[in-house]
């Protein structure tokens, strides 16, 4: 297994581990059960720190956070995050890009806010990063960043195809350093992120007419 691989399948490794030993907590904060929910949060604290080559102090900072983190029952369950993407193509068949403040380009995306439907998060992202208003007109993937090897925390992403429909193309600064409308075969670089397979559903969707979302196979 190259060491890059090896390294993503660790950093989920550490990550699920700390998921389950918090979410243990969150149900049984007390009793036998809780005592190796600690130990397992610990161990998770260690590991991390020992692959992002930190100290025994630092491990014991992230164990307290971790720890402190935990909410009582049904709210301290731990899940992945979610968020949502915008692909959106001009009359001229080019895609809707933006420059991240990395300096890096992706299509604009970002976290599902709370009270609102992923639909509704994408049209908000796209208005709020490139000021331009957009109506989602299907769902294009559901991807899983774990499965393409990403070392970053657990995200579900849920990509819409999208009708542009006003506003004007300006990026927030906040947000963007740059956008642009660019040919699916000329996107500039670097890009942001491992996986490039929305690539292909962003062709397949715009010009093959494809209608079925993708998800990640078992």
């Amino acid at each position: 297994m190259p060491d890059s691989d090896l390294l993503a399948e660790l950093a989920r490794f550490i990550e699920r581990i700390a998921a389950i030993a918090r979410t243990g907590l969150a149900f049984k904060p007390d009793g036998f059960d809780s005592e190796r929910y600690e130990e397992l949060l610990k161990e998770a604290a260690r590991m991390h720190s020992a692959v992002a080559g930190a100290s025994n102090d630092e491990a014991e900072a992230l164990r307290r956070k971790w720890r402190e983190q935990v909410v009582a029952g049904y709210e301290g369950y731990v899940t992945a995050a979610v968020g949502c993407g915008v692909i959106a193509f001009n009359e001229r068949d080019e895609i809707l890009m933006i420059q991240r403040p990395t300096g890096k380009w992706w299509y604009p995306t970002g976290f599902c806010d709370v009270g609102i439907s992923p639909a509704e998060n994408a049209a908000k992202e796209a208005r709020e990063e490139t000021g331009l208003i957009v109506e989602p007109e299907r769902l294009l993937a559901v991807i899983d960043n774990k499965k393409y090897g990403s070392p970053a925390r657990h995200i579900y992403s849920m990509l819409f195809y999208c009708r542009i429909v006003g506003g004007e193309l300006k990026p927030n600064p906040l947000e963007a350093l740059a956008a642009g409308f660019f040919p699916l075969d000329g996107i500039p670089e670097p890009m942001h992120g491992i996986d490039r397979k929305w690539i292909t559903l962003a062709r397949e969707f715009h010009f093959d007419g494809r209608v079925l979302p993708y998800f990640d196979p078992l």
